[in-house]
Protein backbone atom coordinates (compact mmCIF):
# COMPACT_ATOMS: atom_id res chain seq x y z
CA UNK A 1 0.00 0.00 0.00
CA UNK A 2 2.99 2.32 0.95
CA UNK A 3 4.46 1.76 -2.89
CA UNK A 4 1.12 2.50 -4.55
CA UNK A 5 0.50 6.17 -2.46
CA UNK A 6 4.22 6.85 -2.70
CA UNK A 7 4.84 6.18 -6.39
CA UNK A 8 0.78 7.08 -7.62
CA UNK A 9 -1.20 8.55 -5.60
CA UNK A 10 0.37 11.38 -3.89
CA UNK A 11 2.28 12.20 -7.11
CA UNK A 12 -1.02 12.50 -8.87
CA UNK A 13 -2.34 14.29 -6.29
CA UNK A 14 0.65 16.92 -6.24
CA UNK A 15 0.45 17.04 -9.67
CA UNK A 16 -3.36 17.54 -10.00
CA UNK A 17 -2.80 20.30 -7.33
CA UNK A 18 -0.03 22.43 -9.48
CA UNK A 19 -2.28 22.06 -12.53
CA UNK A 20 -5.26 23.86 -10.54
CA UNK A 21 -2.68 26.97 -9.52
CA UNK A 22 -3.87 25.06 -5.78
CA UNK A 23 -0.91 25.71 -2.60
CA UNK A 24 0.63 22.05 -1.93
CA UNK A 25 -1.04 22.53 1.32
CA UNK A 26 -4.24 22.15 0.11
CA UNK A 27 -5.89 18.96 1.27
CA UNK A 28 -7.01 16.10 -1.05
CA UNK A 29 -9.82 13.52 -0.12
CA UNK A 30 -9.27 9.81 -1.04
CA UNK A 31 -12.05 7.92 -0.91
CA UNK A 32 -11.18 4.08 0.02
CA UNK A 33 -12.79 0.64 0.17
CA UNK A 34 -13.25 -0.43 3.97
CA UNK A 35 -10.07 -2.95 3.96
CA UNK A 36 -8.43 -4.34 7.25
CA UNK A 37 -5.23 -3.34 5.37
CA UNK A 38 -6.55 0.23 4.77
CA UNK A 39 -7.96 0.54 8.17
CA UNK A 40 -4.86 -0.43 9.73
CA UNK A 41 -3.47 1.31 13.09
CA UNK A 42 -0.02 0.61 10.66
CA UNK A 43 -1.02 2.45 7.44
CA UNK A 44 -3.12 5.44 9.18
CA UNK A 45 -0.49 6.64 11.51
CA UNK A 46 2.13 6.02 8.16
CA UNK A 47 -0.36 8.07 6.32
CA UNK A 48 -0.60 10.60 8.75
CA UNK A 49 3.20 11.08 9.14
CA UNK A 50 3.63 10.74 5.33
CA UNK A 51 1.48 11.87 3.67
CA UNK A 52 -0.67 14.51 5.81
CA UNK A 53 -2.41 16.40 3.03
CA UNK A 54 -4.00 13.06 2.19
CA UNK A 55 -7.32 12.13 4.16
CA UNK A 56 -8.30 9.02 4.29
CA UNK A 57 -12.61 8.76 3.56
CA UNK A 58 -13.85 4.91 3.27
CA UNK A 59 -16.63 3.67 1.77
CA UNK A 60 -18.80 1.46 3.99
CA UNK A 61 -19.11 -2.00 2.87
CA UNK A 62 -22.59 -2.62 0.48
CA UNK A 63 -22.09 1.63 -0.32
CA UNK A 64 -20.20 0.99 -3.59
CA UNK A 65 -22.62 2.20 -6.25
CA UNK A 66 -23.61 5.05 -4.27
CA UNK A 67 -20.11 6.37 -3.44
CA UNK A 68 -17.51 4.73 -5.47
CA UNK A 69 -18.59 5.34 -9.76
CA UNK A 70 -16.05 4.26 -11.41
CA UNK A 71 -16.81 0.54 -9.99
CA UNK A 72 -20.41 0.96 -11.03
CA UNK A 73 -19.59 1.22 -14.45
CA UNK A 74 -15.83 2.17 -15.64
CA UNK A 75 -14.52 -0.67 -14.14
CA UNK A 76 -17.36 -3.24 -15.12
CA UNK A 77 -16.83 -2.07 -19.10
CA UNK A 78 -12.94 -1.92 -19.06
CA UNK A 79 -12.83 -5.66 -17.68
CA UNK A 80 -16.02 -7.10 -19.66
CA UNK A 81 -14.00 -5.44 -22.49
CA UNK A 82 -10.60 -7.14 -21.38
CA UNK A 83 -12.48 -10.65 -21.10
CA UNK A 84 -13.88 -10.15 -24.81
CA UNK A 85 -10.34 -9.35 -26.30
CA UNK A 86 -9.19 -12.62 -24.49
CA UNK A 87 -12.00 -14.65 -25.63
CA UNK A 88 -11.28 -13.52 -29.07
CA UNK A 89 -7.33 -14.37 -28.88
CA UNK A 90 -8.62 -17.68 -27.40
CA UNK A 91 -11.06 -18.28 -30.50
CA UNK A 92 -8.55 -17.22 -32.93
CA UNK A 93 -5.76 -19.38 -31.78
CA UNK A 94 -8.16 -22.98 -32.01
CA UNK A 95 -9.25 -21.76 -34.88
CA UNK A 96 -5.83 -21.56 -36.22
CA UNK A 97 -5.25 -24.99 -34.98
CA UNK A 98 -8.20 -26.79 -36.17
CA UNK A 99 -8.11 -24.97 -39.63
CA UNK A 100 -4.10 -26.26 -39.83
CA UNK A 101 -5.81 -30.06 -38.80
CA UNK A 102 -4.01 -30.00 -35.19
CA UNK A 103 -5.34 -33.13 -33.72
CA UNK A 104 -4.62 -31.68 -29.73
CA UNK A 105 -5.90 -28.53 -29.45
CA UNK A 106 -3.12 -26.51 -27.02
CA UNK A 107 -4.02 -22.80 -25.63
CA UNK A 108 -0.64 -21.09 -25.34
CA UNK A 109 -0.31 -19.68 -21.92
CA UNK A 110 2.78 -19.36 -21.92
CA UNK A 111 3.57 -15.66 -19.64
CA UNK A 112 5.80 -14.03 -22.82
CA UNK A 113 2.65 -14.86 -25.28
CA UNK A 114 -0.35 -13.54 -22.55
CA UNK A 115 2.63 -10.53 -22.13
CA UNK A 116 2.45 -9.70 -25.64
CA UNK A 117 -0.99 -9.93 -26.15
CA UNK A 118 -2.01 -8.20 -23.05
CA UNK A 119 -0.84 -5.09 -24.54
CA UNK A 120 -3.84 -4.91 -27.42
CA UNK A 121 -6.16 -6.19 -25.04
CA UNK A 122 -5.24 -3.49 -22.77
CA UNK A 123 -5.29 -0.91 -25.72
CA UNK A 124 -9.11 -1.99 -26.61
CA UNK A 125 -10.34 -1.74 -23.16
CA UNK A 126 -9.04 1.67 -22.75
CA UNK A 127 -10.59 2.96 -25.90
CA UNK A 128 -13.84 1.44 -25.17
CA UNK A 129 -13.60 3.32 -21.77
CA UNK A 130 -12.22 6.24 -22.46
CA UNK A 131 -15.24 8.10 -23.65
CA UNK A 132 -17.37 11.28 -21.73
CA UNK A 133 -20.22 9.74 -22.64
CA UNK A 134 -19.66 6.75 -20.32
CA UNK A 135 -18.37 8.90 -17.39
CA UNK A 136 -21.66 10.80 -17.97
CA UNK A 137 -23.61 7.86 -17.50
CA UNK A 138 -21.71 7.06 -14.31
CA UNK A 139 -22.66 9.87 -12.89
CA UNK A 140 -26.36 9.67 -13.35
CA UNK A 141 -26.05 5.88 -12.92
CA UNK A 142 -25.01 6.58 -9.01
CA UNK A 143 -26.35 8.81 -6.14
CA UNK A 144 -23.33 11.64 -6.47
CA UNK A 145 -25.08 12.93 -9.88
CA UNK A 146 -26.33 15.54 -7.83
CA UNK A 147 -23.01 16.42 -6.29
CA UNK A 148 -21.28 17.26 -9.19
CA UNK A 149 -22.84 19.80 -10.83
Amino acid sequence: MQSLVDDIIAPYLDKTKHQLGLPSTQKSLWQIDVWSVHRSEEFRTWMTKCHPMIILDYVPGGCTGQFQPCDVRVQRVFKHSLKRSYHADVVQQISAQINDGVEHIIIDKQLGVLRDHSVAWLWDAYTTVNKPALIKKVCEATDISDLIH
